[in-house]
């Protein structure tokens, strides 16, 4: 085998691994983006009932270190706010918001919102995520490139 026939089969061989590692970050990308929507919700409803049971909120332990993941907002102060229809179209927001700046290399449709909303345990009309997506854009957080919704500028994506 000559060397440029042995230099392009290691190119073939380092794209399509390549191609291979992308496909994994991006479903690593979205599924993450999923749990943590997951973890704020859960997180958002035991602040919640333990607030409303007069019990202590829980504090992190010294050695409950999460490794490469942000540390979340309180809230429940989020959620005194807003009575109870509105509470849930501003969590509703905050969920596609979260969503989109979680998976800003990748983008994401309405249909990819609408499967992470299902996999977070979110219940919502079928009409959503029009709703959130619309006050998005129009607050110039949001863009639309190809049919994808990203943040607007990549230095807010977590």
């Amino acid at each position: 085998m000559s060397k440029l026939a042995e230099y392009e089969h290691e190119l073939e061989r380092a794209r399509a691994r390549h191609a291979e590692v992308g496909n994994q970050i991006r479903q690593l990308s979205q599924e993450d983006g999923e749990l943590a929507a997951v973890v704020k919700g859960w997180e958002a409803i035991v602040a919640r009932e333990r607030k409303e049971n007069g019990q202590p909120p829980v504090q992190p332990q010294i050695g409950d270190e999460r490794q490469g993941v942000a540390e979340l907002p309180d809230l429940t102060s989020k959620l005194d706010e807003f009575d109870d229809e509105e509470e849930l179209g501003e969590n509703k927001t905050q969920f596609v918001r979260d969503q989109i700046k979680a998976n800003a290399a990748v983008g994401m449709t309405p249909n990819d919102l609408k499967k992470a909303a299902k996999a977070a345990g979110m219940d919502h009309p079928p009409s959503w995520p029009y709703g959130p997506i619309q006050r998005l854009k129009k607050k110039g957080e949001i863009i639309k490139r190809r049919g994808k919704f990203y943040p607007k500028s990549l230095n807010t994506a977590q």
